[in-house]
């Protein structure tokens, strides 16, 4: 049997905190290209440059998730929300 769901509103301070998440473990992944540039092109520590990079995404991603969010609400409210179709056995 195949249903259909609106996703009518996000909570706008959950996504942030998956996003932000998210964006963290991704600057962990790419943080030893991040660590292998820096080391050799600023006098700055390079495990410098990486740890900022870890939190500057991680807290760029809650922002970009609380936008996205709210800018969600804001679109799904007045036009409806995205469809789904949902199979259940």
């Amino acid at each position: 049997m195949v249903l259909m769901a609106h996703i009518k509103s996000i909570n706008s301070m959950s996504l942030g905190k998956v996003l932000g998440l998210m964006y963290m473990i991704l600057s962990l992944v790419f943080s030893p290209f991040f660590f292998l540039i820096a080391a050799q092109t600023t006098s700055v520590s390079g495990a410098a440059v990486v740890l900022f990079i870890i939190v500057f995404y991680g807290i760029m991603g809650v922002i970009a998730g609380l936008l996205i969010g709210i800018i969600y609400n804001f679109i799904a409210g007045r036009f409806g929300g995205i469809e789904l179709e949902i199979e259940t056995n």
